[in-house]
């Protein structure tokens, strides 16, 4: 509630795999944010899935190597999304 008009992403390697979560303020979403749409797309950059609302989403990854680019694209994700 302090932070309404950000997003946040937050990627974890644990045991040879990726988690991920997302969550989005209720000014952020508004203006067109989707936490579930964002970890969603970062996730199967991993070769993973997953999704959820738009203020509150995870996800898990596959690909451990391939993190650094999948957190380089969500800014991209994020842009498309707020138009």
């Amino acid at each position: 509630a302090r932070y309404a008009d950000v997003v946040a992403l937050l990627a974890i390697r644990r045991d040879g795999a990726l988690q991920f979560l997302s969550v989005a303020g209720k000014e952020a979403v508004a203006a067109g944010a989707h936490a579930g749409k964002l970890v969603g797309a970062v996730a199967a950059l991993t070769g993973g899935k997953g999704g959820g609302r738009p203020d509150n989403a995870m996800a898990g990854g596959k690909d451990v190597a391939k993190v650094n680019e999948a957190l380089a694209a969500a800014a991209d994700i994020l842009g498309a999304q707020l138009g």
